[in-house]
């Protein structure tokens, strides 16, 4: 076990060689992903294709210096820059947009190589993170290539945000680690500080509230450990100082997102059921206790959503390790605490993710700030993956300590009880699995990616997987005063490692894939000639996301974009669906440009609750009232008309209405109304007009 160990400034040995290890590591296990052109090529699916969409036309406007504010072809119209999809802020969208620039594009392979550079990062803050608590750096490299590709990991591939934001947080922990030294304090400041920044710009908001659940502890269990000189003895150590770092740290790097993280949150507001209060949408996707068995022995059992399966081989190291310390806690009363805390903290959040089934999750539910907004709360798991990589590292260092006291020949009248416990734990774990197996307990989406690649896939392979790994690790064990060179107990090592990335790809090397190479074209697209040409294209009437054709989509996606235009759709439905006589059809077709792509109409009145009426009034302007309009400018963010009219009218821009809209007619600045509740109209005077509507956020006001 550890030993009480100083902060210091003195570089570890092989800190940059294990850097670029762990950094190219996860490029290599996901080699599908990020060589495209060749036969075992695979492309990411589920919501990857609309995030590198999004990803594509905020490259296409960067690298033309220039920001998009609005998206007009998805249900029209949403924010753009405060979509937290989109990751607008996110710093290193300048790295990328320099390589569109450079390469002449963006492909589809490009974002997927982008994304497995996530668990890169991630794989080196936890590199950094772990060797900073002076822990043997050999096991720390084990522990984080292992741990890095978890399945837990690589199923978030589908979602690039999701990756970026997680892979900040280690190197949070990393900082609050420096913070305790004295004389760190300004390199762990700035660790903190821009590594919160990338954390929230990353954009998935689910990951950065899930990382307070692992931040508060970590800090109290870190100020103890300093305290009792467990950890570190920093016989400076000042907690009015540490603390002072930590929130200035934390603050500045707060008041710096504050505009971004206060857009995205009046976004929510406006999108339809994610402003909380509703507990049937934020107890969706369900994870229980049955899943937490299969995420620790067998992941075909686990909801994917919510699964963290590290492998049998770390799992029954890790126990091994509880197991010794629980024996032999009167000798290891420091690890004893540690760990029985961590267990009390797992148990915890696993209590937490069971939803509707936890009392703890309803009270949080009802009082913290923001809980009712998220959902799918299996996903937390998330932060159990850092803190994994801690025990298993901590786990290698313990098994060669008890080898090492093995080939010394020191007693251990306690060891052929944990031999015995080790193997009761194994046949437990056996029953569970063979449990799960007979009874076909498998939750679908877990293992149908695996079926698709291999007909032959059976669920019967963990049951093999837990059986190698406990041969391996008890012959580990039980073989210790046999083990005279340390070289033996690396060659364990390697088998227990190589066993564990065997059994982790069988579980999670594929997930959410496609069979097929993905594309490696690299596009360039003309955002501001693509939105100009959707005036003339019809737009269509389906349920997908962001464009980037001129057919723009006035669908909806569920439990997304503005509520009140799902109101307005959700009104007409039943209508439409029937008539009979085609006449709303007709007028829902013509008001929502399906027929021609057309946003501009001119009426006499705007009160109307009748779509046919609205369509009826625009039409007669059309004919008896107006000489001309003209769309001098279209870009996304600013429409730019000149209406010619022979009497009052309003003007109505069918793209919706958001409190960030301005309207100028002729120069002034006039008020906007909401058009069904949801577009955008200005009142007209007779003669020639030039009509502006620009999307003018806040953040952007000055510019």
């Amino acid at each position: 076990m550890k030993k009480n160990l100083t902060v210091s400034d003195k570089k570890e040995p092989g800190l940059l060689l294990s850097a670029v290890l762990v950094f190219i590591w996860p490029l290599m296990y996901c080699y599908k992903y990020v060589f495209s052109d060749s036969s075992f090529s695979l492309t990411m699916g589920n919501d990857f294709p609309v995030i590198y969409t999004y990803k594509l036309i905020l490259l296409d406007k960067l690298s033309n210096f220039s920001f998009p504010l609005w998206s007009p072809s998805e249900a029209c119209g949403y924010p753009f820059f405060s979509n937290p999809f989109v990751q607008a802020f996110y710093p290193l969208n300048i790295l990328l947009a320099a390589v569109y620039k450079i390469n002449g594009g963006y492909s589809y392979a490009d974002h997927q190589i982008f994304t497995v550079l996530g668990l890169s990062v991630f794989a080196a803050g936890l590199l950094l993170w772990l060797r900073s608590l002076k822990i043997n750096p050999l096991f720390v490299l084990i522990a984080v290539m292992i741990v890095s590709v978890s399945s837990r990991m690589t199923e978030i591939l589908r979602f690039t945000n999701a990756v970026h934001t997680i892979a900040w947080l280690p190197f949070i922990l990393y900082g609050l680690t420096l913070a305790a030294s004295s004389a760190k304090k300004i390199k762990a400041g700035i660790i903190i500080f821009v590594s919160f920044i990338m954390m929230i710009t990353a954009g998935y908001a689910y990951y950065v509230y899930y990382s307070v659940f692992i931040i508060i502890p970590y800090i109290a269990i870190l100020i103890y450990a300093v305290h009792k000189k467990y950890i570190f003895s920093e016989s400076k150590f000042s907690l009015k100082e540490y603390s002072a770092t930590i929130i200035i740290s934390l603050s500045a790097a707060a008041l710096v997102c504050y505009p971004y993280l206060n857009s995205v949150r009046q976004l929510m507001d406006q999108t339809d059921l994610r402003v909380g209060g509703s507990f049937e949408f934020s107890t969706l996707h369900k994870f229980t206790f049955k899943n937490t068995l299969g995420s620790l022995f067998y992941p075909s059992a686990s909801h994917i959503e919510g699964w963290y399966y590290f492998g049998l081989a770390s799992v029954m190291l890790v126990a091994a390790m509880y197991l010794y310390v629980i024996i032999n806690k009167s000798r290891f009363k420091n690890q004893f605490l540690l760990l029985s805390v961590i267990l009390i903290w797992y148990i915890i959040i696993s209590y937490i993710t069971y939803g509707e089934s936890s009392y703890l999750f309803r009270i949080l539910w009802d009082y913290f700030p923001g809980f009712s907004r998220l959902r799918i709360w299996g996903r937390m798991n998330i932060i159990f993956v850092p803190v994994f990589a801690f025990l298993l590292a901590s786990s290698f260092e313990t098994i060669n300590g008890l080898i090492k006291t093995g080939k010394e020949n020191k007693s251990d009248a306690k060891y052929k009880y944990f031999l015995i416990s080790f193997a009761v734990l194994f046949a437990v774990i056996l029953s569970v699995q063979i449990y799960f197996y007979y009874n076909k307990v498998f939750f679908k989406d877990s293992v149908s990616y695996a079926k698709d690649f291999s007909g032959e896939f059976d669920e019967k392979v963990f049951v093999i997987y837990n059986v190698v790994s406990f041969i391996l690790i008890f012959l580990l064990l039980a073989g210790r005063k046999f083990l005279n060179n340390q070289k033996l107990v690396y060659l364990f090592l390697l088998l227990v490692f190589s066993v564990n990335i065997l059994d982790l790809y069988a579980s999670g090397g594929r997930q959410w894939a496609l069979s097929k190479r993905p594309d490696h074209t690299r596009k360039i697209i003309r955002t501001d000639e693509m939105n100009y040409k959707s005036l003339s294209v019809p737009r269509e009437y389906r349920s997908g996301m962001i464009s980037v054709s001129p057919n723009f989509s006035v669908g909806f996606v569920d439990e997304w974009y503005f509520d009140r235009y799902h109101t307005f759709l959700k009104k007409y439905e039943e209508d439409l669906n029937n008539d009979a006589e085609g006449k709303l059809t007709e007028a829902f077709n013509f008001l929502l440009g399906i027929n021609d792509g057309r946003r501009i109409f001119c009426s006499r009145e705007i009160s109307t609750e009748s779509i046919t009426d609205f369509v009826s009034d625009a039409k007669k302007s059309d004919s008896a009232n107006i000489d001309s309009i003209q769309t001098e400018k279209y870009n996304g963010d600013e429409m730019v008309c000149i209406i010619e009219t022979k009497e009052d009218c309003y003007c109505s821009f069918i793209d919706n209405w958001d409190n960030n809209w301005e309207a100028f007619v002729n120069g002034n600045k006039v008020n906007i109304e909401k058009l069904f509740g949801t577009f955008k109209s200005v009142k007209l005077e007779k003669g020639r007009n030039t009509v502006v509507f620009r999307y003018n956020p806040a953040l952007f006001g000055l510019f």
